[in-house]
């Protein structure tokens, strides 16, 4: 009984030396899960986006991801986007340069990913996911944003709070409908880009070394410039 019990104690000291030798990995497993749960709840409306009428997927009812669609469809056909989209502002056309010309592209690039590994797959199909796939990018890139702001602090209290941050962004009530499926929006993508660039500009303006500061310096800038092509 003595010798049970000697056991026990010492797997109980061996289990909690482990979890303080693997702390991080705890915390990212936690993330995990907030991610998951948040990736799950965007995808409940997936089995609702088949059109009866034509046993064919449709996006959800919003107005801009028809117009993304449709130009992910185009570039997905002729390999880029026309130059003049004459279906808006009708006769003139409009100038497709202006705005919103990289989110389209993502869309199409995220196909050809999507079709290499199910030839079965339609653009519509792959625009219906799309927001939900950069949506977990984007819960990613705030955590470590957050994780970042209070760099100063202990590891056990920055993760916690980017934790627990994590947690209500990705279930706050006026997000959910940019980033759930079947509405590719330009929010799902540029939020995540934008917190990137915020992470990497902490990341240039808390690094010692000189070389460290420009890489970063860099990235944010690039990242930034990705956010205002897409939005």
């Amino acid at each position: 009984m003595e010798h049970s019990e000697e056991t026990i104690e010492k797997r109980k000291e061996y289990v909690l030396s482990f979890l303080k030798q693997k702390k991080e990995w705890i915390y990212y497993l936690v993330l995990s899960l907030i991610v998951y749960i948040g990736f799950y709840i965007r995808t409940l409306n997936i089995s609702k986006l088949k059109d009866i009428t034509t046993n064919d997927w449709t996006l959800a009812p919003d107005l801009d991801p028809y117009l993304f669609l449709r130009w992910a469809k185009y570039i997905v056909e002729h390999g880029s986007l026309m130059a003049n989209d004459v279906m808006r502002y009708v006769p003139v056309g409009y100038d497709t340069s202006g705005e919103m010309k990289l989110l389209s592209y993502m869309i199409a690039w995220f196909y050809d990913i999507f079709h290499f590994f199910n030839k079965s797959v339609t653009v519509t199909y792959a625009a219906i996911w799309f927001p939900v796939i950069m949506f977990v990018f984007t819960a990613i890139a705030f955590f470590l944003f957050t994780r970042k702001i209070f760099h100063k602090e202990s590891s056990e209290t920055k993760n916690i709070i980017a934790l627990v941050a994590t947690a209500f962004f990705v279930l706050v009530p006026s997000w959910l409908p940019r980033s759930i499926a079947g509405i590719p929006e330009k929010e799902s993508v540029a939020f995540g880009f934008m917190f990137l660039a915020f992470y990497l500009y902490l990341e240039a303006m808390t690094s010692e070394k000189l070389r460290s500061k420009i890489s970063f310096g860099i990235l944010a800038g690039i990242s930034t410039a990705i956010m205002g092509l897409v939005w």
